[in-house]
């Protein structure tokens, strides 16, 4: 008992507040870039472009999801590195992604011209939509080398605990994008290609933001080993990176796969409903990194202990986070359930894709609440290294998932089976990692290869 008391005494509350709110308002920045392009195509364009615009960010996400290992595997290697001390670790590990977010910018960049046609025809059996999702990817992908390194910059930050500089990043980008948009979509009429070209330009400008912003907190110790591009140390240690971000590549291909069917199936139903949910996907995502901040402040929390080797610690942090994250939840399924009729309103005037986006909401609106211990936990075992449990986790969800949509593809509701069997999948993902969370503790292996080397 006396114990327990002594674990849940003095929380590091403020920490966790103080790492979490620009997370929030860093990570619902992201999702307003897609918000303003569905509220532009929607009151300015029409289905079609709506439609290509879902497909084609569809695509997108799968492709830059896929690579948000630079992300978070920069935070955890970086966050345990300086959490033990050791700054050198830390800019070798950065480095290393560097290098790794423009090997892979270059191969998106060359097989991007027969991948993408070939990926919507697959998604959709509409021709038309299929050739505008086509040039609106084509577009966005000319900004695959400033979104993957602003991940890698984004990722020191975090790393070392510091969240404000991406919220000033991400704010960047988003207010340049609603300019842009509102200049190119509703002023120039460019429809979706005019949605795709503002973000290109948005996103460069949110490196260029990036790096400078790292330039003034870096001092001049850390600027100089990162000048240094040779060496023994940066020709090894790819194991960590690679091996780490090996389980988060094929967690995330996971969930993408899931996700890409949600939205490919709707555009089987009827293009409608594809529009319908291609809304209903951006108040899933404005909730998503709404939530996420708190998961920021875990994983940052957590890399930093785990590095420390204070596992005590690591219990601390996750109790500081665990209440404001379901309170989060709540909060947006509350203002979904009340207010979400208004805020499909605002998307769209288009009366058909809002009866079929009003007929899937009360689903949509449960997944907030029913999300919020898997984004708590996802920062956790990210920040710790431990994302082989990640991996395991979301197999067995994604399981769950189609178990539960094909129990149910017999209803006369298909897209509320789709939706409801989706937020299933997500109550799984945080039932699961609790588990591992459980049996991490009890088999007391935290610190089991937590730490990397050089």
């Amino acid at each position: 008992m006396n114990t327990a008391r002594q674990l849940v005494s003095g929380l590091p509350h403020r920490r966790a507040f103080s790492l979490a709110w620009p997370a929030i308002l860093s990570n619902i920045s992201v999702p307003l870039v897609g918000l303003v392009d569905t509220a532009m195509l929607g009151h300015f364009s029409d289905e079609l472009n709506l439609g290509a615009v879902a497909l084609g960010a569809t695509v997108l996400g799968a492709v830059f999801w896929l690579m948000s290992f630079l992300r978070t595997g920069t935070t955890s290697l970086v966050g345990r590195a300086r959490g033990a001390g050791d700054d050198a670790l830390a800019v070798k590990h950065t480095q290393r992604a560097v290098l790794l977010a423009l090997a892979l910018s270059a191969a998106v960049l060359i097989i991007q011209a027969p991948i993408v046609p070939w990926v919507m025809g697959l998604l959709t059996p509409e021709g038309a939509v299929g050739a505008v999702a086509s040039d609106y990817t084509s577009i966005r992908l000319l900004s695959a080398p400033a979104v993957l390194l602003t991940l890698v910059v984004t990722g020191w930050f975090i790393g070392s605990g510091d969240t404000k500089r991406p919220l000033a990043t991400v704010a960047v980008v988003a207010t340049i994008n609603i300019v842009l948009d509102a200049t190119f979509v509703a002023g120039f009429g460019w429809g979706a290609q005019g949605a795709a070209a503002a973000t290109v330009i948005a996103e460069w400008a949110g490196l260029a933001v990036a790096l400078w912003l790292w330039w003034r907190m870096a001092g001049p110790t850390i600027r100089a080993m990162v000048a240094k591009w040779r060496g023994r140390g940066l020709r090894s240690g790819w194991s960590s990176l690679l091996g780490m971000n090996r389980d988060i590549f094929l967690r995330t291909l996971i969930l993408y796969a899931v996700i890409t069917f949600v939205t490919a199936y709707g555009s089987h139903i009827s293009l409608t409903v594809l529009a319908a949910n291609a809304i209903l996907m951006q108040l899933m995502y404005l909730a998503s990194y709404g939530q996420d901040g708190y998961a920021a402040a875990a994983e940052s929390m957590a890399a930093r202990e785990i590095g420390a080797r204070d596992v005590r610690g690591l219990h601390r942090a996750v109790a500081a986070a665990t209440l404001p994250a379901l309170a989060i939840g709540a909060v947006f399924t509350i203002a979904y359930l009340v207010a979400g009729p208004t805020f499909i309103g605002i998307l769209t005037s288009l009366p058909d894709v809002t009866d079929a986006a009003l007929a899937a909401l009360p689903w949509v609106a449960v997944l907030p609440l029913a999300s919020a211990a898997a984004y708590l936990f996802d920062g956790v075992f990210l920040g710790s290294g431990k994302v082989g449990w990640m991996l395991l986790g979301m197999a067995v969800s994604a399981a769950i998932f189609a178990l539960a949509w094909w129990l149910g593809s017999t209803t006369d509701d298909p897209n509320g089976n789709l939706w409801r069997a989706f937020a299933i999948f997500n109550f799984a993902r945080g039932a699961t990692l609790g588990l591992a969370y459980w049996r991490q503790t009890v088999a007391g292996t935290w610190l089991t290869r937590a730490h990397t080397h050089p």
